[in-house]
């Protein structure tokens, strides 16, 4: 009869309303995720590429710029960048738009040697052109401890907004399926719950993978700190 059909209308526009809030759901977790993911990255313990996204170069004239319209950047290594100016008026900007995003960067101004010159030789910008090297510091023992704690700090921060939305939408779900059957209302938390758990890995992972990024890089600094002591000995007993 008429009401039969009514209800299994209704019961489609809730499946249907289901699937789209799974669906932003979904999409909320996975912006939580990748914006923890992001923010690891420029805790720089390697020459992260990524970290190249957050610098703003502001000219004189309060212009800003992304570092790519100013300068083209080479990784010289797993721990450097190398920036060269497309125009040398532009190196202090430079300089100062890294520090504000980087301040731990170590930079040094160097001149360029044969191949290495981006300008052609007998042009005036030739004998005035310099490159700007950024290192990553090394992991020394004050540095592990603050890059320890602001991984605990970024993980606690997005999980309590990620525990905040899966409330939510927890809430969300059980008045949906209150009129549909058991099974099919068990079979729509298990996908929510799935969902969950699938982004709550991903962040653990996330985040063990940059903790033993940062116990590598001090445990290098430890033994180069250890070879040290060793070379002062025995420089001390040579002579």
């Amino acid at each position: 009869d008429s009401n039969e059909v009514q209800v299994k209308k209704d019961k489609t526009i809730m499946r249907r309303s289901i699937k789209a809030l799974l669906g932003e759901m979904d999409a909320k977790l996975t912006g939580h995720a990748a914006l923890l993911n992001y923010r690891y990255m420029n805790l720089c313990v390697t020459a992260e590429p990524a970290a190249l996204l957050s610098f703003v170069i502001t000219d004189i004239e309060g212009n800003a710029y992304k570092i790519e319209e100013v300068a083209d950047t080479i990784q010289r290594d797993d721990f450097s960048f190398l920036f060269v100016p497309k125009e040398m008026e532009m190196l202090p900007f430079i300089q100062a738009g890294i520090a504000e995003a980087h301040p731990e960067f170590k930079q040094e101004v160097i001149k360029p040697e044969g191949d290495d010159h981006y300008f052609y030789p007998d042009t005036p910008e030739y004998d005035e052109e310099r490159h700007l090297v950024c290192t990553m510091p090394e992991v020394d023992d004050n540095r592990y401890d603050a890059l320890k704690q602001s991984v605990k700090a970024l993980y606690d921060e997005r999980k309590v907004e990620m525990d905040k939305i899966k409330a939510e939408y927890t809430q969300t779900l059980a008045e949906k399926t209150a009129d549909l059957p058991k099974q099919e209302a068990d079979e729509a938390k298990k996908r929510m719950e799935d969902l969950c758990n699938q982004y709550s890995e991903a962040t653990k992972e996330f985040r063990n993978k940059k903790e033993q990024e940062i116990e590598e890089a001090h445990k290098e600094w430890e033994l180069n700190q250890a070879e040290e002591r060793l070379n002062r000995r025995q420089g001390m007993k040579d002579q």
